[in-house]
């Protein structure tokens, strides 16, 4: 059972890798969905009615991030300023975590609508790659201590040679 959850870790963390941003990735491409759509059997056309919800729900959540983004400038500012104002930071924070929780249930919305799409052996399916995507963190542990060979093509995606020390003791192999 071990080893079938380590495969499945594995396979996931390929799928999660696939572009910069992980799982919430908005601009992944067709071609980058093989895996996934493969592992729970997904037709093109859920494939395309999961990227039309994902188009959706970035067109939803744009005015919010779009309030966010300048917050985080400021506070990245002010956590690099000599005399940052822990007022001024505070209600940053606060404004942030205000606009997160704004975004929460138009994300659970969409999310719960995206599940709607799969049929009951593709939720099973998504079942396991969930319990997989809990054992990521430990399956890097692993594989940064040279237990784990990470999957073909993870090079460069958090995952395997980058993890390794560089320099005369070690580097990619």
């Amino acid at each position: 059972m071990k080893l079938r959850l380590v495969s499945i870790a594995l396979a996931a963390s390929v799928v999660f890798a696939q572009a910069p941003g992980g799982p919430h990735q908005h601009g992944m491409s067709a071609a980058k969905m093989t895996q996934v759509q493969t592992y729970l059997n997904l037709t093109d056309a859920q494939v395309s009615s999961l990227q039309q919800l994902r188009q959706s729900e970035t067109a939803a959540l744009k005015p919010i991030f779009q309030q966010i983004g300048p917050m985080r400038q400021s506070l990245q500012a002010q956590k690099e300023s000599s005399g940052a104002d822990a007022t001024a930071v505070g209600k940053l924070v606060l404004g942030i975590q205000a606009l997160e929780q704004q975004a929460a249930p138009i994300r659970a919305s969409f999310q719960q609508q995206a599940l709607g799409v799969l049929t009951p052996a593709q939720k099973t399916q998504l079942a396991a790659l969930q319990s997989a995507a809990a054992l990521m963190p430990t399956v890097h542990q692993a594989a940064a201590l040279n237990l784990l060979t990470p999957p073909e093509g993870s090079e460069g995606h958090g995952f395997g040679a980058e993890m390794m020390p560089r320099g005369h003791f070690g580097g990619p192999r």
